[in-house]
């Protein structure tokens, strides 16, 4: 029944993508403008559109390098093809779920069902969680600096949206920086958020929701220890995750190209489609759908000018960073879910590959560690011969 009820949840999710994307299409090729707009899609150069769909396969493959990296350096042994598999598994169910939230709790089942022990599964997608942030801010204050004037300018053009953003960023920083230096404190935090959410009948199963928090702030905190004993490896994954945000900002950049913009300049686009992310990443809608299309519209006129060229960028762009990487790790997905399940008898998962119980802590936890003594002796084998390892 229950997982009936998921795959309802998913159905309906995906729906209201298409309904609000028709709704979307509908209102740009209604008049005469559509006219204009598919002539400008027939003229679009094609090999520029073919290096954006390249980025988007870079973008996913670039976090399939971030994992298989770490495994490697906690010594568990996956292939890079099952890496892939995981990376176009938390793609697509985060573009399906409202703010991106399904797609790391998904992707680790999977890798319980790959064979990779539930904790480092688990330490893998907070460490990646973690770099990721510090990669989008690094990218956004590179480009507040060297282009000030654009960057303050379009965050005028949609205060509203980026001040949200930010504020959510800013307070997932702040979260992330209790867990790893002051665990009590973000401990004590939620503790008191499960207080108000019972109150006001958000929070029904208590006991459940303090096991979560018990040990989503225990992994967070083994995390740092994990990023300051393993600092080449992280210092790796973080190149990996710089490269990823990159190559997913500069799509629009060749879908400028794409569409004959002379002056398009490459920091100046990645710079306002990094304003564009901060602004709706947060939202809670499946894929940012609608918001996505309405900030891209208000901020992108610099580049696109007329009504038209811009409906056409419009297309391609979320063509190309939404509906293809959809399909993609949609397709990836059905093909993960036909392999056959590798036996797993690590910690938090049973052999078929049931989801993880915060509630089963593992005897063998080390107090100062959090982690398996014998994956911390792995991960000790391992760092040194990683990089001759197949």
């Amino acid at each position: 029944m229950k997982a009936l009820k998921q795959k309802a949840g998913f159905i309906l999710q995906i729906l209201i993508i298409i309904l609000i994307a028709a709704l979307t299409f509908h209102k740009m090729f209604h008049g005469e403008d559509a006219r204009e707009i598919i002539r400008c899609l027939r003229r679009a150069k094609k090999c520029w559109i073919a290096i954006g769909a390249l980025l988007m396969v870079f973008f996913v493959f670039a976090e399939a390098v971030q994992l298989r990296i770490l495994f490697r350096g906690m010594g568990q042994k996956i292939s890079l093809f099952r890496c892939y598999l995981l990376s176009n598994i938390e793609f697509f169910f985060a573009q399906i779920t409202p703010g991106a939230a399904g797609g790391q709790p998904i992707q680790m089942i999977y890798m319980g069902r790959f064979g990779v022990d539930m904790l480092v599964g688990a330490l893998a997608c907070m460490v990646i969680a973690v770099l990721y942030k510090a990669a989008f801010l690094l990218i956004f204050l590179v480009t507040l600096l060297l282009r000030p004037k654009l960057v303050l300018g379009t965050i005028s053009r949609v205060p509203v949206l980026f001040s949200f953003g930010v504020i959510f960023q800013l307070l997932s920083i702040f979260f992330l920086t209790l867990c790893i230096f002051r665990p009590a404190w973000a401990s004590a935090l939620l503790e008191k958020i499960i207080r108000l959410g019972v109150k006001l009948h958000i929070v029904k199963h208590p006991d459940r929701a303090r096991a979560k928090a018990k040990y989503s702030v225990e992994m967070y905190r083994n995390g740092s220890k994990f990023l300051k004993e393993h600092k080449w490896v992280v210092a790796r994954m973080f190149l990996y995750t710089v490269l990823q945000r990159l190559a997913y900002f500069s799509v629009t950049f060749c879908v400028a190209k794409a569409l004959h913009v002379r002056h398009a300049d490459w920091l100046g686009i990645v710079a306002i489609q990094v304003i564009l992310s901060l602004s709706v990443d947060a939202l809670p809608l499946p894929g940012a759908a609608g918001a996505n299309e309405a900030v891209f519209l208000r901020i992108q006129e610099r580049w696109f000018h007329t009504e038209e060229r811009l409906g056409a960028a419009l297309l391609l762009n979320r063509g190309l960073t939404y509906y293809f990487l959809l399909i993609c790790c949609g397709a990836f997905t059905v093909c993960a879910n036909f392999m056959r399940k590798k036996r797993h008898h690590g910690y938090l998962m049973d052999p078929t590959g049931a989801p993880f119980n915060p509630e089963q802590i593992p005897e063998n936890m080390t107090e100062t560690s959090g982690i398996p003594e014998t994956v911390l002796e792995n991960a000790t084998e391992a760092e040194g011969t990683s990089d001759n390892m197949e």
